[in-house]
């Protein structure tokens, strides 16, 4: 697919380019792991006593996607990591389904956690994929390599700031409880250019996405806690 027919899927959607997607598939060639904040981008952000806040498994099955179509354009698995300003169980059993390596819970200070996932994945914030939804992400939002803001219709204000100060890439047509994840996630594997590929693959469990899933096994998720400047395994 063509990028500008590519853009042209999106902007129909609802969602909006802020830097072009011919600039995004340039930016992804760096990109080496994904971070997604939690409340408010895999959920409405409502909370619901311990159990936390949940997810969708049409979100879940677009970041299988999205993983499979990085190791099929790579050759290698990216790590896979949440951080939220919240204690959430149901986060923690997503990153476990998903082979994901860190969840980073209570989280105030986003960037301590950016920073230890980078240290501890000889990473820089430049290769890393982040997806937000609010004024606590920015922090993170201005250092990555592409971020993507979810576009709720509360926040219009926000969303302005956002575009006006180009501190994300794309905004979503969806929010949080509409499947944002799972936009961003079709976007990323359709600038990849190998959505076709993915998909057939996944169906046909092919020989790539067997040994795709077989070194995701290696993937093992570790939780830690934010406290103040200090990172705490759990």
């Amino acid at each position: 697919m063509e990028l500008i027919e590519l853009e042209d899927h999106f902007n129909t959607a609802g969602g909006q380019f802020i830097s072009s997607a011919y600039t995004m598939q340039q930016k992804l060639q760096n990109i080496k792991a994904f971070i997604f904040d939690w409340d408010g981008v895999f959920n409405d952000g409502f909370k619901h006593s311990t159990a936390g806040s949940g997810f969708s498994e049409v979100d879940s099955a677009g970041l299988r996607l999205l993983r499979f179509a990085f190791y099929q354009a790579k050759q290698i698995n990216a790590p896979l990591a949440i951080i939220t300003g919240a204690e959430n169980p149901t986060a923690k059993w997503l990153l476990e389904k998903q082979n994901g390596n860190a969840l980073y819970q209570k989280a105030l200070n986003k960037n301590v956690a950016l920073e230890h996932f980078c240290n501890k994945h000889g990473l820089k914030a430049k290769e890393i994929a982040f997806v937000y939804d609010d004024v606590i992400d920015l922090p993170i939002a201005k250092q990555c390599g592409l971020s993507f803001c979810m576009g709720r219709l509360a926040n219009p204000l926000f969303l302005r700031y956002v575009e006006e100060h180009e501190l994300a890439d794309y905004i979503t047509a969806s929010q949080g409880n509409e499947h944002g994840v799972r936009e961003v996630c079709e976007l990323l594997v359709g600038l990849y250019g190998n959505y076709d590929a993915c998909l057939e693959g996944l169906l046909e469990r092919s020989d790539s996405y067997r040994q795709h899933k077989e070194d995701l096994l290696s993937f093992k998720t570790e939780i830690f806690e934010i406290d103040g400047t200090d990172v705490i395994i759990v």
